[in-house]
């Protein structure tokens, strides 16, 4: 199916990039990500073009970077702006791709697609809890998994309570759920009624049962924003201990994804000794739970497209399969629209090199 270009993906948290040079794997493609001496975030292809050395092991020279093989320095919109060797002719051909790239909400989003339909009004707004000065408790994960099968684990978290049961679910409790969706983007809205409070929970909920709230949006096409709440049985699931948590995916490879998770809370927000316990808690579940079964579930489709191995289907999946169809849908239209776009011309002349 490949990837969906024309979006916002997540591609670090804004503390990961400096002046340094943070090389990402992106949809396939490398990525070198830094700051240029104004401090804004730049992305530029990872690749030179000579003999496609990975540009972040090179040097950085004010805004210029060189390659570490052989020397060629390219700029940050990507053109290369020095060859050290013979008369130092600069081929045409000398650059890599400059990606548009903004920085809201403690994150560095990337468009991998066509620049000229770069909107930042389209980023999705996570809806964390406000924390102030302190940063959020937040991980970035590599996932040796399809990043489809990731979004099916997170829009259908009724397996938490076999995979993560006590811990970040009630075990085996009894779901009510409704589902929505539209053209990009799909939830789920849970409740477990009367449940032993969960050991996550208990950080911040004193009450040793009560209702447990669930509630999950993908929107398109790798931001996932999750409202959990635990709350005395009967009450509406803000008047509880709320966390705001979101889960962004990004396609590292067809088989490989870049798992970035942020964690807010509504109580005992200052207390770092509760950040630390959390954060224990969620990388546990997410590096020794979700991925082991996820990358087990991978290996036993033998590389067949997922639709094709006939799932059964359980009301469960509606989140999961809707998820799926819509990133099918909005692929497919957006292939249709490069294909129309192409208008035929002359060829280039090709550049050649001495035999």
């Amino acid at each position: 199916m490949g990837f969906a270009r024309n979006a916002w993906y997540c591609a670090a948290f804004s503390a990961e990039v400096d002046d340094g040079l943070l090389g990402r794997r992106i949809l396939g493609e490398g990525v070198l990500i830094t700051r240029d001496a104004t401090g804004a975030v730049r992305a530029i292809g990872d690749r030179c073009p000579h003999r496609f050395a990975p540009l972040h092991r090179g040097v950085r020279d004010g805004d210029t970077i060189e390659c570490p093989y052989h020397g060629l320095r390219f700029d940050l919109t990507g053109q290369c702006v020095l060859n050290p060797h013979g008369q130092g002719r600069i081929p045409g051909a000398a650059r890599v791709a400059a990606y548009p790239v903004e920085e809201c909400q403690g994150v560095v989003w990337l468009w991998p697609g066509d620049p000229a339909l770069a909107d930042p009004a389209i980023i999705s707004d996570l809806l964390l809890v406000n924390r102030g000065e302190r940063p959020p408790v937040s991980g970035h994960l590599t996932m040796p998994v399809d990043y489809r099968l990731v979004l099916d684990n997170l829009m259908d978290l009724s397996h938490a309570a076999y995979l993560h049961a006590g811990t970040l679910s009630p075990s085996r409790a009894k779901r009510e759920s409704n589902y929505d969706s539209d053209n990009r983007s799909v939830r789920v809205n849970t409740v477990m009624r009367d449940v032993p409070t969960p050991s996550s929970q208990q950080l911040y909920f004193a009450s040793p049962r009560g209702d447990y709230h669930s509630d999950i949006e993908w929107i398109f096409p790798g931001s996932v924003r999750q409202r959990l709440a635990m709350t005395e049985t009967g009450a509406e699931a803000d008047a509880g201990a709320v966390t705001r948590n979101v889960h962004l995916i990004t396609p590292e490879t067809e088989t490989s994804t870049h798992y970035f998770w942020i964690h807010t809370r509504n109580r005992l927000m200052d207390d770092a000794s509760i950040d630390d316990r959390t954060r224990a808690i969620l990388s546990n579940a997410f590096l020794t739970e979700d991925e082991p079964m996820m990358q087990a579930c991978q290996e036993n489709m033998g590389g067949a497209e997922f639709f094709s191995l006939k799932p059964i289907y359980l009301e469960t999946d509606f989140a999961g399969t809707r998820c799926r169809r819509t990133m099918e849908r909005l692929i497919a239209e957006e292939k249709a629209m490069a294909c129309h776009s192409v208008v035929p011309g002359p060829a280039a002349p090709a550049e050649t090199s001495p035999a």
